[in-house]
């Protein structure tokens, strides 16, 4: 205000400039203020330009290294992309709005595309939901190394403090003390090494306050004093920390120190402390599958009272267990019986060429797994049908939903993230008719009927996008398909379309299957038994996609419409009626 007042004042001077020296004078005195004016203003434009530079080539850097396309093929740089669109590029896009009208059209142009603070808070527990299933160690996941060993292989993009901070955050309020400590470590680590904050900055504060006290609630006090003394050495009179130090001395002095307390004493704070950096999850278990099998046969045999009581499984009792074996599946394949391992033993791989379309070009089959009996149809698709397919389905694609088992309705849910698409084959789109091409060849691997089977279900699964346990069909007490006129899904046929380079299987929970993901591939299994009972060895899941994409289609065939293919057996047991149908027929390589 005073500025402006005083250019007011010699303003008001001036006219017939030339005419007088006190008014030249005056105007000396504008010029040499407009002139500190402009060099402040010249200092802040180069310090934001300077800014905006190290961004730009900052980001620039990492996606050269990666390629531009494979970069978000790594969930840490999924992350990354997010994260800096809400903390970055939003406050970038108020100081470049009135500055360059391309920059500006951009901004406007794709603001309905930026993420929110919703995608971050998903992102992070995508990272959390990574790092519980493949036991990824925080100091790995920080350097941007989920896939790596402890050399590291720079496959993505480390994560800043400010990242790091948000991780914590999110494992406090989760009570995680264990994971919370870990990426406290990797938060701290970076604070010390690169000295970007002071620690006078409210975010070095709060890295290290969060630290401390989840150093202290996972057990491991004497780090956790270590740090609080740090603290207190920038901010001796904080009352809290003061506080928390007594409380912290305390428990040293009358011995309640850590659980697994270091061996080696460590001199600093940066050192790496023992087994903070280790996921702690419910004691592991050996998965090992003991099926009854009458002779001859790979039939799973389960009383009624087992079956209901699965089915009526309301409290959930047994769903620590299968989460359990969930996780095992998705990291590796499980130990097995040598009873297992002698039918596992006697799988085949075939042509299969029963039909004209299949006669001319055979459809190459592996029986996978024994009981679930689960086969593969290798190269069902190339990749300009799967390209096609994907393509129709981009601009379809909406948030999946799962059938809820007592309402019947569809609805979104946690535990399935994907999007999905349903494709029909009338699409004015496909006009090459790839999706009616597609059905047909899938009637020739299924031998089953598509009068009642569902569309195409594209789903593309989103940043360490899974769907846990699950079942396709509905079981004794849910509603879904009760209205659906080919009555209860008999079968799935489900095809993997994009490039998965890590993770991403589909594990069947109690049958111990765990198909790895093949591009251009198609896994088939029934799930009811040919008596019409739910096969409750199909209850399955898609693992968490570790690195590359993951697409995959759905087809489900419904059990109306079947009695000529898939006939009906009231006995349970003949389940290696469906095995005669396939191997028993044709050639086996």
């Amino acid at each position: 205000m005073f500025t402006i007042l005083f250019l007011s004042f010699l303003l008001k001077a001036a006219g017939e400039v030339y005419s007088s020296y006190e008014n030249v004078k005056n105007i000396n005195h504008i010029e040499n203020h407009l002139v500190d004016l402009l060099g402040d203003y010249i200092k802040e434009e180069k310090e934001r330009l300077d800014t905006l530079e190290r961004f730009q080539l900052y980001v620039k850097h990492s996606k050269d290294y990666t390629g531009p396309d494979t970069y978000i093929s790594y969930p840490t740089n999924q992350f990354n992309v997010i994260h800096r669109f809400v903390a970055d590029w939003n406050n970038l896009q108020d100081w470049t709005n009135s500055r360059n009208e391309e920059i500006s059209s951009a901004f406007s142009s794709y603001s309905h595309s930026f993420p929110d603070e919703n995608d971050v808070k998903g992102a992070i527990k995508a990272i959390h939901r990574l790092q519980d299933i493949y036991k990824i160690r925080a100091s790995h996941l920080a350097r941007g190394d989920p896939l790596s060993s402890d050399e590291g292989s720079a496959q993505g993009q480390p994560f800043n403090v400010k990242a790091l901070l948000l991780f914590i955050k999110d494992a406090y309020e989760s009570e995680d003390w264990q994971k919370c400590a870990a990426w406290g470590q990797q938060a701290f680590h970076q604070l010390q090494t690169f000295r970007e904050h002071h620690p006078s900055s409210s975010l070095w504060f709060d890295i290290a306050d969060h630290f401390s006290f989840c150093l202290y609630k996972s057990g491991q006090i004497k780090h956790a004093v270590d740090i609080t003394a740090e603290i207190l050495e920038h901010y001796p009179e904080h009352e809290r920390i003061v506080g928390n130090m007594e409380y912290f001395n305390e428990m040293v002095t009358k011995g309640e120190v850590e659980i697994g307390e270091s061996r080696n004493k460590r001199d600093t704070i940066s050192d790496e402390i023992d087994n903070i950096d280790l996921v702690n999850d419910v004691k592991e278990v050996e998965i090992t599958f003991v099926p009854k099998l009458y002779p001859g046969a790979d039939q799973t045999i389960l009383t009624e009272e087992q079956i209901d009581e699965d089915i009526q499984d309301k409290g959930y009792k047994n769903w620590g267990e299968r989460m359990k074996r969930y996780k095992k599946l998705c990291k590796e394949y499980p130990t097995l019986t040598p009873k297992i391992k002698q039918q596992i033993d006697r799988l085949v791989c075939y042509y299969k060429q029963n039909t004209p379309r299949s006669y001319l070009k055979p459809l190459k089959v592996e029986v996978a797994w024994p009981s679930p009996r689960v086969l593969i149809f290798y190269d069902i698709i190339n990749d300009e049908e799967a390209n096609i397919l994907m393509d129709l389905a981009h601009p379809r694609l909406n948030r999946a939903t799962v059938h809820n088992k007592h309402t019947g309705k569809l609805e979104s849910a946690d535990y399935r993230v994907s999007k999905t698409a349903w494709l029909d084959e009338d699409l004015a789109e496909d006009t090459m008719g790839i999706v009616r091409r597609v059905n047909r060849r899938m009637e020739d691997a299924t031998e089953l009927s598509h009068e009642y089977a569902e569309l195409q279900q594209v789903n593309n699964y989103g940043m360490a996008g899974q769907y846990e346990p699950h079942y396709d069909m509905a079981t004794r007490d849910e509603k879904a398909f009760s209205d659906h006129e080919g009555g209860n899904r008999v079968a799935t046929l489900l095809f993997y379309m994009g490039k998965t380079e890590a993770g991403g299987a589909t594990v069947f929970i109690d049958g111990g299957a765990r198909i790895a993901p093949v591009q251009n591939a198609a896994v088939f299994w029934y799930n009811l038994l040919p008596n019409g009972e739910p096969d409750l060895l199909t209850r399955h899941a898609g693992c968490p996609v570790l690195a590359g994409t993951k697409w995959v289609m759905n087809k489900w065939f419904h059990v109306n419409d079947q009695m000529f293919t898939r006939p009906c057996d009231l006995k349970q047991e003949k389940r290696e009626k469906d095995a005669k149908l396939y191997e028993g027929r044709y050639t086996t390589n």
